[in-house]
């Protein structure tokens, strides 16, 4: 079901525009998240600015039929390069604006993700909300702002099928795959 969920998120992610007069795709990557900044010497080269997936643990309840449902924290990391060229003295306009674009991305990620829900086979979504911003400058070469959004998750990939088989005076289910949890 996460990944029936990732791959719905990653399809959304790769849409979200630019904003600007002629729209472009803005993350040039999507991923799920294993600390890739920290191991970036290891890690397969990806293009920038690109965005990872953090799931984060899921308390999940019974609804009933096997159906359950959790409240659902999910880390968007957005990974830039790091301009050092941000400070208040720098003469050229052009320079410091790029080096400050990076913070306009995840205003850009919350005008286009905030709010949309979805389902997909295995089951569905609410509305992501916005709940917080982390930003962390703590690399040497980028940086990892990450977004924190919430839902509500109902996974379906385990409903019980039953038959009912009518008698007189009695109705009774059963469960055509027994023994399975």
């Amino acid at each position: 079901m996460l990944k029936d969920l990732f791959l719905a998120l990653e399809q959304k992610l790769l849409a979200v525009t630019d904003e600007q007069p002629e729209p472009q795709p803005l993350f040039k990557h999507c991923d799920l998240w294993n600390r890739q900044v920290e191991f970036i010497e290891q890690e397969t080269q990806f293009l920038t600015p690109a965005v990872f997936v953090e799931f984060m643990p899921l308390p999940w309840e019974q609804l009933g039929k096997n159906i359950q449902e959790a409240d659902l924290t999910v880390h968007f990391h957005i990974v830039t390069p790091w301009h050092a060229n941000t400070a208040s003295n720098i003469i050229n306009p052009e320079v410091r604006a790029t080096a400050l674009s990076y913070l306009d991305i995840p205003t850009v990620l919350f005008r286009q993700l905030h709010g949309q829900h979805g389902s997909f086979g295995t089951g569905n979504f609410n509305a992501l909300t916005r709940v917080k911003s982390i930003p962390n400058h703590d690399h040497e070469r980028f940086v990892d702002s990450i977004e924190e959004y919430r839902c509500r998750l109902k996974d379906l990939s385990y409903t019980v099928r039953t038959m009912a088989i009518d008698t007189v005076g009695l109705s009774v289910e059963f469960d055509p795959h027994p023994g399975q949890q």
